[in-house]
């Protein structure tokens, strides 16, 4: 019995011991503690195991831990009589029971019971007895510790081997073999397992008794016992149901199986810093030899569990993943095949239903969008074709498609048919026999309702799910901003040809007339200084020619003759002459920034060409560049700043605001439209590079008049006046341009006194008028703007020192030659510091004469 280390090797051994210590034994049991189930089982050598009844002459003695000897027979009701059949009455025997208990533990448990049917014991037999109860409660205990060890090293086996086998990605195979195991376990008669959907709120079982279901079991979460368990995360462990009152047949039912005795058990997931989160629950009913579960049955399968949670969680996030993985493979597909029909409303509208059926499996789908004038949902397509009856017409709120047109809220009917709102005749007057419908707005991008799609039975299912549900949610969202990029699309078109009609009108009325061009073509240039004798001085002001009435586009090709521009780049007469007329059409009537500023700004450049050799720091490109950005920096100048579009949000700041310089961005765009109108591409001759290159010069002399880039460049253009200009450093090109660019812009400043004064005149009405159009729209201008604060002197003080001195200045040191200009500046500058000094503030002349003086003052 020493060397004893299974149940069955002990039993045999002890039955040994006790015909040795006893009398004649006609009949020896041993019986040893089952540790699972906490009774005392006989163990035989076939594996089969019988427990003692808990009733009888046999439990009395356990119970009282005493040792008996009963004369035989026992009663025949006695249910030892299972263990021990051969009771019977023997020549003076007897029936010893002996209780062996572990007087190691302060709980006296009887670990092994020794009965043996034999003669009447002497004393020495009952001391042969007491050493024979040491001996097996020493060898019962190392048996009983040697099987517990023995059991749990399988179990940790078991459950790796289960583990590895557990790999699994597919819910309905994992959820399988995880019911396998548990069967194996506690040999239910049911055994289940359902998992949480979060969007649904429900428990799904998609395999029961280890086979896989044809249609998955969904169980509410709120209202079942299984959810109980799974809100509650405990063990439930009923023994009689039918006596539990949490128990509701007509819900808690497994495919009408009605248990005895049911074991719920939660799922839980190890999160995060030892967060637990319960993802299912683990239903077993009844075990197959009819008792209940025990406590030991609950620690097994929660010790199960929490091997195989980890699995299943896993394989439920695979799942969820791949699922939005394909969701969003299918939508980027609709998406893209929405968008491809964007031009055609129709088109859309039969794209969206046949995506619509696709993506849920349907048979048919129908789709209404919303007339608000009238209340009504109206279809031209109408189960994937277009209606030969022209539209069909619902109100809002009648039938299903009213109803969710009404409350913007999806309707999912299992049974069409049984529906309150549904509409019969339209099955009657088509022949189509709807069985299940899915019903969904279509919401724009403010979430109210502009049409409403319906679904009608599903393909290979009993009804649509909540899956499809929420798939076709998702999809709305693509239908309604589809719709109405569709609807923005045709707007923008429509805007388009109303613009082009727009721009083509325009182009009719600057349209350059044939006597026109006849005229530049009959006359041969004339010298400039034809115009005027100072027309090479840099302080001479153009606007004295109004009062001779010359004509302006003759002396702007006089000019570029004489640079020698025309012969060196072969511009063509014609077209040069029809490109400057264009120009001058161009520009509107404000008080400055008129037609004649933009004559005075290129003639300050043939000034500063005529007298600074040529402008011999930049290329002849450059040169050309330059005046043609001179001629066309504020074509269509409407007498108001950049700050003034944005705050106004004028439909120029909505096309320029994004980049910066609106105003001079737009001059630009005019430029490049007149180049591109027919006849007036002067640089046609050009090979590509030139072609390319000159534009993009224009664009940055044109963008450079915007006072805030010059500001930008400033620091670079002192840094390079400070080391000197490199001819052959482009950057250097670059900053002499945007130099010279921005000096021709503040010509104005240098001219004679008489002259800079009434300019500022007219500059000045602009600025109040577009002061005027600000209080106008509730803005509170800023005081040069404002006639009613504006200091005229103080602000062209300001300005002077601010922005033209140091720009005239830095001219005058890159190119001497202009330092007359510079010095003129200084003698406005003492003029309009004279008039500060008075203490008076003036006002303006409003007239339109630049060489009239003001002449009065406030």
């Amino acid at each position: 019995m020493g060397a004893a280390m299974t149940a069955t090797e002990f039993t045999t051994a002890a039955k040994l011991c006790l015909s040795f210590a006893l009398p004649s034994v006609s009949t020896g049991v041993v019986m040893l503690l089952d540790t699972e189930n906490n009774e005392l089982a006989y163990f035989k050598e076939d594996k089969e195991v019988k427990h003692l009844p808990k009733k009888g002459i046999v439990w009395d003695a356990v119970r009282q831990r005493t040792l008996e000897v009963r004369r035989l027979p026992v009663p025949d009701d006695d249910p030892i009589r299972t263990v021990v059949p051969n009771l019977v009455q023997g020549s003076g025997q007897v029936f010893v029971i002996v209780p062996v208990v572990d007087q190691r533990r302060s709980s006296y448990r009887v670990l092994v019971l020794l009965l043996a049917v034999c003669d009447e014991p002497s004393e020495v037999h009952f001391e042969r007895l007491r050493l024979l109860e040491r001996n097996a409660m020493v060898a019962a205990a190392r048996v009983l510790a040697h099987e517990t060890s023995e059991k749990e090293r399988a179990t940790v086996e078991n459950m790796l081997e289960v583990c590895g086998d557990l790999i699994d990605l597919d819910i309905v195979s994992l959820s399988i073999k995880i019911l396998k195991h548990i069967m194996s376990i506690v040999n239910p008669s049911v055994c289940t397992l359902f998992v949480h959907e979060d969007s649904t709120q429900e428990l799904v079982a998609y395999a029961y008794n280890g086979v896989a279901l044809d249609t998955e079991m969904r169980k509410p979460v709120v209202e079942s016992i299984y959810g109980e368990c799974f809100t509650m995360g405990q063990v439930l462990n009923i023994s009689n149901v039918q006596q539990d009152l949490r128990f509701n047949p007509r819900i808690d039912t497994i495919k009408d199986y009605e248990p005895t005795h049911l074991l719920c058990v939660p799922v839980k997931d190890r999160g995060a810093q030892g967060t637990q989160k319960v993802i299912g629950v683990l239903v077993v009913c009844d075990k197959k030899n009819d008792r209940s579960f025990t406590k030991r049955d609950e620690e097994g399968l929660l010790y199960s569990l929490h091997f195989c949670s980890s699995m299943l969680n896993n394989t439920l996030v695979y799942q969820r993943e791949l699922a939005l993985k394909k969701q969003n493979e299918v939508l980027l597909q609709v998406a893209k095949n929405l968008f491809t029909s964007l031009d055609n409303i129709s088109s859309l509208l039969r794209e969206i239903m046949n995506e619509a059926r696709r993506l849920t499996n349907a048979e048919r789908c129908s789709l209404f969008l919303l007339d608000n004038s009238k209340n009504n949902l109206v279809a031209t397509v109408f189960n994937s074709d277009l209606l030969k009856e022209g539209t069909l017409t619902i109100k809002v709120g009648q039938g299903i498609a009213g109803y969710v047109a009404q409350t913007g809220r999806s309707v999912n009917i299992t049974d069409a048919q049984k529906h309150p709102q549904f509409f019969k005749e339209v099955d009657k007057s088509t022949g189509f026999f709807t069985k299940h419908i899915l019903c969904f707005p279509i919401l724009d991008s403010s979430g109210a309702v502009v049409g409403v799609a319906q679904l009608c039975n599903k393909i290979n299912g009993k009804f649509f799910t909540k899956y499809d549900e929420e798939l076709a949610n998702t999809f709305s969202v693509y239908c309604g901003i589809s719709i109405y990029h569709s609807k923005l699309y045709s707007a923008v078109v429509a805007s388009q040809s109303r613009s082009s009609l727009a721009t083509e009108l325009m182009l009719y009325h600057m349209k350059v007339q044939p006597e026109e061009i006849e005229k530049i073509r009959r006359s041969s240039l004339p010298h400039t200084s034809s115009f005027h004798p100072d027309m090479c001085k840099m302080t001479f002001s153009p606007k004295i020619l109004l009062k001779a009435n010359d004509d302006t586009v003759v002396a702007v090709m006089s000019m570029l003759n004489e640079m020698d521009l025309i012969n060196k780049f072969q511009l063509h007469p014609d077209t040069l002459g029809r490109f400057i007329i264009m120009v001058k059409k161009g520009y509107r009537d404000p008080p400055y920034h008129n037609w004649m500023h933009a004559f005075s700004v290129a003639h300050f450049l043939f000034a500063l060409y005529c007298c600074s050799n040529k402008l011999s720091c930049l290329d002849d490109l450059e040169v050309l560049a330059l005046f043609v950005s001179c001629l066309c920096h504020d074509i269509d100048h409407r007498g108001t700043n950049n700050a003034f579009q944005v705050c106004s949000k004028s439909p120029l700041a909505a096309l320029y605001t994004s980049e910066g310089s609106v105003m001079e961005r737009h001059h630009l765009a005019q430029t490049l439209c007149i180049l591109n109108s027919p006849g007036c591409n002067i640089f046609e001759n050009f090979s590509d590079s030139d072609y390319k290159r000159i534009v993009g010069t224009i664009q940055n002399n044109i963008l450079d008049t915007d006072i805030a880039t010059h500001l930008k460049k400033l620091k670079f253009i002192k840094e390079m006046a400070s080391c000197g200009y490199d001819r052959s450093n482009p950057e250097h090109h670059r900053l002499m341009c945007s130099l010279i660019m921005t000096s021709c812009d503040l010509t104005s400043s240098c001219k004679t006194w008489e002259s800079s004064r009434a300019i500022s005149d007219l500059i000045y009405q602009e600025f109040f008028s577009q002061g005027d159009l600000e209080k106008a729209l509730g803005i509170t201008p800023i005081e040069m703007m404002d006639r009613d604060r504006a200091n005229i002197a103080e602000q062209q003080l300001r300005f002077l020192d601010g922005i033209a001195g140091p720009a005239f200045q830095l001219l005058s040191q890159l190119i001497p030659e202009s330092a007359e200009a510079y010095h003129a500046l200084q003698d406005n500058r003492e003029q309009w510091a004279a008039l500060k000094a008075t203490g008076k503030r003036f006002s303006i002349d409003i007239t339109t004469d630049a060489n009239r003086l003001p002449t009065h003052v406030e």
